[in-house]
């Protein structure tokens, strides 16, 4: 084995140990509460419990939200470790090794290692990127289907690789079974429009990528799970999916989840945080070398695709352009490379360095202010907002290696901070806003076995942690019905319902508490 191929597997071995700590560290210290995480994890421990591979279902009801494949993947986990927060988030934090090590793999193989290097240090940094493949959620799957697909595209198109013209088509349709619709058509969208700036969008260049044949391979790996549960369900799913959580969520705002053009932006510069703030000189960059690089046109037009088309959907969400994280992080390497190598201006370095010191100065100054007064349930723990004071710490130093004419130690120092930060999050202040989190606190109040009954709306966090479902009531009919039976039964409703139709009712409340970072106050009671 030569030095150049044992330095190369080191390199691998670095990114596997990095990201391996960075998205697997304390992944199952606090439990699932976010409502996303919530209704996922328990629609794969129904399909467990029930021995059910089709119909994925949230409180015994039919859930057409997603495709199954996350759910696939959380069964196997519940039945290797046991149905927990650990075992919902496992695969997720697999996927995200897994983005990782492709990125690097062929960021270096159509570039260089440096530039591969350091797309990866970005991603590792990014707080927030790495937070998403921490969640029970089918995003950490669709964003490595994705974007493998599109690299082993672009393999198959500068190599004509077989194996990478296999590989596209199968992680499109496995793409397809994680998210849907979206994860072939960006794609699609994506070569088209490379090939027309490439100035090859010809029927050679067509017949080549033989999207009929692959077509035929996608969609003989997700049709026939579609054909099932269309059939299982009478169509129901169908409707749901497609046209409600496909179309509708394009075409109108739904859940709230709404905002103008600009708000995906500003979610692509928290997503990528610290490093986002030089995306603009990435951009810039990835223009400018577009006809010298093929691969940085490339990532500079699935970067681009993915911002706009989210831009102009009506729903939006942090979520939505994640896939094209490991291209834009190709992007700023690019630019960190130039000026590196002095063949850029430090100028632009010097300014985001300056405005991103002003901006997470003030992080842990809004962190303190939100807990204190905003999310009042917090208020004993606001001081945990302080551990964001890393982060600004980390950028001084920088500013500091920078006028020194330390460059590389200044964006090791960016990158090192935030990497720091994204552990104590996870092993310090996670753990203790979620155990103020109205899930946790009725640990003390409810048993596993408690008789208990659903009254309109609740925190769907409350079925997987107590890994059961509840009976569900629309009248107060229906739940005098159920106390008459279970006397000493508790209910658990939202505070807007309670104090609509319950406060007269002679009552206890026996947990009153704001559910995180939501506009709803969870209110469990009993009747006198």
């Amino acid at each position: 084995m030569s030095p150049y191929s044992q330095n190369e597997y080191f390199y691998y071995f670095l990114i596997l140990l990095a990201g391996g700590f960075l998205c697997f560290v304390n992944l199952g210290s606090h439990p699932i509460y976010i409502l996303d995480e919530a209704k996922n994890a328990e629609a794969a421990r129904e399909m467990f419990a029930n021995g059910n591979w089709i119909v994925p279902t949230f409180n015994d009801e039919l859930r057409t939200d997603k495709p199954p494949l996350h759910y696939w993947f959380m069964m196997i986990s519940y039945k290797l470790f046991g149905v927990s927060a650990f075992a919902a988030r496992f695969f997720s934090a697999f996927f995200g090794v897994l983005t990782l090590i492709s990125t690097y793999h062929f960021a270096k193989k159509f570039i260089n290692r440096r530039i591969a290097a350091t797309t990866t240090f970005v991603l590792c940094s990014a707080i927030f990127c790495m937070q998403e493949f921490h969640l029970a959620v089918p995003d950490p799957y669709l964003i490595f289907f994705v974007s493998f697909a599109l690299f082993t595209f672009y393999d198959y198109y500068k190599n004509q690789k077989k194996s990478s013209w296999l590989l596209f088509y199968i992680s499109l349709g496995l793409g397809f079974l994680a998210k849907g619709p979206v994860a072939i058509a960006l794609p699609g969208l994506i070569v088209v429009i490379f090939l027309l700036m490439k100035k090859d969008l010809s029927w050679k260049t067509i017949i080549s990528i033989n999207p009929f044949l692959g077509g035929i391979l996608t969609l003989g790996m997700s049709v026939p799970y579609f054909y099932l549960v269309h059939k299982a369900t009478n169509g129901t799913f169908t409707e749901g999916f497609f046209l409600q959580h496909n179309i509708q969520r394009f075409s109108g705002e739904m859940e709230g989840h709404g905002g103008l053009p600009f708000i995906t932006w500003a979610f692509v510069l928290l997503g990528l945080l610290p490093f986002s703030f030089f995306i603009i000189q990435g951009f810039i960059q990835g223009w400018k070398q577009k006809k010298t690089n093929d691969f940085v046109l490339f990532s500079f037009v699935v970067s681009t695709v993915f911002v706009v088309f989210f831009s102009i959907s009506m729903t939006k969400l942090p979520n939505y352009p994640m896939p094209s994280y490991p291209f834009i992080a190709v992007l700023i390497a690019v630019y960190l490379n130039g000026i590196l190598n002095k063949s850029i201006s430090l100028k632009g370095y010097r300014i985001s360095l300056w405005v991103l010191m002003i901006i997470t100065i003030l992080m842990p100054v809004a962190g303190y202010i939100a807990l204190s007064y905003v999310e009042t349930q917090l208020h004993s723990v606001r001081f945990s907002s302080f551990t964001l004071a890393i982060l600004p710490c980390a950028v001084i130093a920088a500013l500091v290696y920078l006028y020194r004419g330390k460059l590389k130690e200044s964006i090791i120092a960016i990158g090192m901070g935030s990497m720091f930060l994204t552990l104590q999050l996870f092993q310090f202040v996670y753990p203790a806003l979620v155990s103020k989190s109205p899930v946790s606190l009725a640990k003390n109040i409810i048993s596993n076995d408690s008789k208990t009954i659903l009254y309109k709306g609740y925190d769907p966090a409350f079925l997987f942690n107590y890994q059961r479902t509840f009976p569900f009531a629309e009248t107060k009919e229906q739940v005098l019905v159920f106390l008459k039976e279970n006397p000493d039964a508790t209910v658990i409703t939202k505070e807007k319902f309670y104090e609509s139709d319950w406060k007269e009712v002679s009552s206890e409340i026996v947990l009153k508490q704001k559910a995180l970072f939501e506009n709803y106050t969870i209110v469990i009671f009993k009747l006198k």
